[in-house]
């Protein structure tokens, strides 16, 4: 085992601050503080405390060279910033208020994308969709990570990844983002929510004629009547599914969810649970 000593990063981290503060400073003859000398000592002084494992005081300052960054008009580095606090909040076991600082880089990287494209009308766009990206991919990333300790976190994180991902026509992201939030909702009891979002996920498939993603969302849909205990509607969704999707009326699995209906009509609970064993069926489902 090594027996590293960290005490060489805490002081260098602590002459970056007292530096950066230094900076920060006004007097007579400095009327304005040189917040960008600041924000570079600041960052530095971050990155020896993350090495030296110093979470706390790594966090503190992440959060103000955000604060700093976001008057500077930076917001992209400001986001990153609350990612590493974020990061930082992670070691040290508070994981509700990590949440929170994600959600802030989130907001950040959305803001951001909005500024630029007010401020550089040619490629306005461009940073639009960058800025964004960087948010799509932090709610998708950190959404998984609060499943088990918060699961509205995480199906709030889903949420706003999908509807970042809409505003730059990521149709297809937005959808999977989407479903993922259905399965994390239905985990929750919520079956008229998980409809809604399933129906959305089928609404975007459809604009887009990805055919081959609808067939699982129809199955999901068709069984969470079948749990409702409303087989009718269950037998419609499947009947204008057949009629309006070509790859779902030729789909193999579809004479499985043909049968399954059928034994839901007869009201046979052995015969519906002979045939909930097959394995097309998800496993939550089939629970």
């Amino acid at each position: 085992m090594f027996n590293i000593n960290f005490s060489a990063k805490i002081k260098e981290a602590e002459d970056h601050v007292k530096q950066g503060e230094k900076y920060l400073k006004t007097s007579l003859t400095k009327w304005k503080p040189d917040n960008d000398s600041a924000i570079e000592e600041f960052d530095k002084a971050c990155t020896c405390y993350r090495v030296a494992e110093k979470y706390e005081q790594c966090r503190d300052l992440s959060i103000r060279l955000a604060e700093l960054q976001i008057q500077k008009g930076t917001t992209f580095f400001a986001a990153k910033s609350y990612e590493q606090a974020a990061q930082m909040t992670q070691q040290l076991k508070d994981l509700a208020t990590a949440a929170k600082y994600y959600d802030k880089a989130g907001q950040l990287y959305a803001e951001g994308g909005n500024i630029e494209v007010k401020s550089k009308k040619n490629t306005g766009n461009f940073l639009l969709a960058g800025q964004h990206d960087s948010g799509i991919l932090l709610y998708e990333r950190c959404a998984p990570q609060f499943q088990q300790i918060d699961r509205g976190i995480s199906i709030d994180f889903y949420l706003k990844g999908a509807r970042l991902a809409e505003q730059v026509d990521k149709s297809f992201q937005a959808a999977d983002l989407y479903e993922k939030a259905a399965m994390q909702v239905i985990r929750t009891g919520n079956l008229q929510k998980t409809t809604e979002l399933l129906e959305t996920v089928t609404n975007i498939l459809t604009t887009m004629d990805r055919f081959d993603r609808i067939n699982r969302v129809i199955l999901y849909r068709i069984l969470l009547k079948l749990f409702n205990d409303d087989s009718v509607a269950g037998r419609n969704i499947f009947d204008q599914a057949c009629r309006d999707y070509p790859t779902f009326n030729q789909w193999d699995e579809s004479d499985h969810i043909h049968l399954l209906l059928d034994a839901f009509d007869q009201d046979d609970k052995d015969l519906i649970s002979k045939r909930c064993q097959v394995s097309f069926l998800p496993f939550m489902f089939v629970n």
